[in-house]
């Protein structure tokens, strides 16, 4: 794990340092086209090796280390590319990349073939991936040539439908939250308008009351006077009338 981290701390200060391709690390490796892949997954085969690491070149060459006994994965391989510079690429970005809960370990490293083995025993051999792939495409070709029969004499407006049609103005069920509104106010307003109706109309009562009143006791003031002065007006003239004999 600490040479995992060591790889992506030398990497990090030559990406900020910005250190030329001749003057960094990997260039102490450029004779050897290989890489030491570990901390695999013990269920990986050659098949799922080569499709994470063919992002970065054209692998030639793959021996997944297997156990003599039970021919299971030991968890490391040795991988060749067709060109050095995809090794800097696959250690550059995948050295430290977890695959099935565990990051791998990529590094460069100067393969050695053991006694008995032959290089062109890990060759990868594409025809099989090649076929395949031709498989696929024969099908899909048929698969076309199908459909266009079909769609011979056919109008290709048929089955053409207006995306418009099912098109929903969003305002049609629009509602405006003011039209449901209630002045809370508007209760009480009403009460205080009717209470004030109610008092002009009791005040305008008694005033017209009082005024029917007053004008009576005005009347009956006058007619007082009068009677008063006509009682003043025949005393007054008993009095100067001249006596006969």
């Amino acid at each position: 794990m600490n040479s995992i981290q060591k790889i992506n701390a030398i990497n990090q200060k030559e990406l900020e340092n910005n250190v030329s391709d001749t003057a960094s690390w990997h260039a102490d490796y450029r004779d050897t086209p290989y890489v030491y892949i570990g901390f695999l997954p013990f269920e990986l085969e050659e098949k799922d090796v080569l499709t994470i690491f063919s992002q970065y070149g054209i692998p030639t060459h793959i021996n997944l280390v297997r156990d003599r006994d039970s021919g299971k994965s030991r968890g490391f391989c040795y991988l060749k590319y067709e060109d050095y510079r995809s090794c800097v690429l696959a250690i550059d970005n995948l050295n430290g990349v977890s695959v099935l809960g565990k990051k791998l370990k990529v590094d460069h490293v100067y393969f050695q073939l053991r006694d008995g083995q032959n290089e062109d025993d890990f060759l990868v051999d594409y025809s099989l991936v090649t076929s395949e792939r031709a498989g696929d495409v024969e099908v899909e070709e048929k698969k076309l040539l199908k459909h266009r029969e079909e769609d011979q004499g056919k109008d290709p407006m048929d089955d053409f439908k207006d995306p418009m049609d099912d098109f929903k103005d969003p305002m049609e069920d629009f509602k405006d939250p003011m039209e449901d509104f209630e002045d809370p106010m508007s209760g009480y307003l009403k009460d205080k308008s009717k209470a004030s109706r109610s008092s002009r109309s009791s005040r305008s009562g008694r005033s017209s009351r009082h005024e029917h009143r007053s004008k009576r006791s005005h009347r009956d003031k006058d007619r007082e006077s009068s009677r008063s002065k006509d009682k003043d007006g025949e005393s007054s003239s008993k009095k100067h009338k001249p006596e006969t004999n």
